[in-house]
């Protein structure tokens, strides 16, 4: 059998992957959701059998930023951490046999597991969209909540209009005047218009 046969063959086999996975969000509320952990044990053993062998076969960081929030008053740093994965599915009785998909996955955490967030979160998302593995429900039945970011990198805030890296004096005076995070020459674009 070719990759896509053998892909085919699993993607058979799979049956619905539960939400067991209970997400607290630290405000009183939560969520279910689906672990890696059941996503791999469900796919492993059909993987062996079937002969194909799966691997993230490169990452690149597409974007990097320290968000800041505020929450009762309190500021709050965000590290955001947007990565593309090729994951490659492999005929593992002829490795030239082979097919990729491309994920795109976000990792946001307050201190350093957002890396290892968005590498997890772009495996699962890329095995389950790969076998059509189904959760049970749709993930967009339920909007997000809404909080308000600054983008920021890690030398300071950003221009929201040339995305040039602006110090905190800068920033809370643009904030003041602007209603928005602009650098100088910004300003001086925006008040001449």
């Amino acid at each position: 059998m070719n990759i896509y046969q053998r892909m085919a063959a699993i993607t058979a086999e799979l049956q619905t992957v539960a939400k067991n996975l209970d997400i607290d969000t630290g405000r009183g509320k939560g969520y279910k959701a689906v672990s890696e952990r059941d996503i791999i044990d469900a796919v492993k053993p059909l993987e062996a059998k079937h002969g194909v062998y799966s691997y993230p076969a490169s990452r690149e960081t597409v974007a990097a930023e320290i968000l800041e929030s505020e929450y009762n008053g309190n500021k709050r740093s965000t590290f955001y951490t947007r990565l593309r994965t090729v994951y490659r599915f492999v005929n593992v009785e002829d490795p030239t046999d082979y097919l990729e998909t491309v994920s795109f996955s976000v990792g946001l955490d307050s201190q350093d597991k957002g890396d290892g967030k968005a590498m997890t979160y772009g495996d699962k998302y890329a095995l389950m969209k790969a076998y059509k593995i189904s959760t049970g429900d749709d993930p967009d039945a339920e909007p997000s909540k809404e909080t308000q970011y600054t983008r920021t990198s890690a030398d300071g805030f950003i221009c929201e209009d040339c995305g040039a890296t602006i110090d905190k004096r800068v920033y809370d005076f643009s904030i003041r005047k602007y209603k928005r995070p602009l650098c100088r020459d910004c300003q001086s674009v925006a008040d001449i218009f």
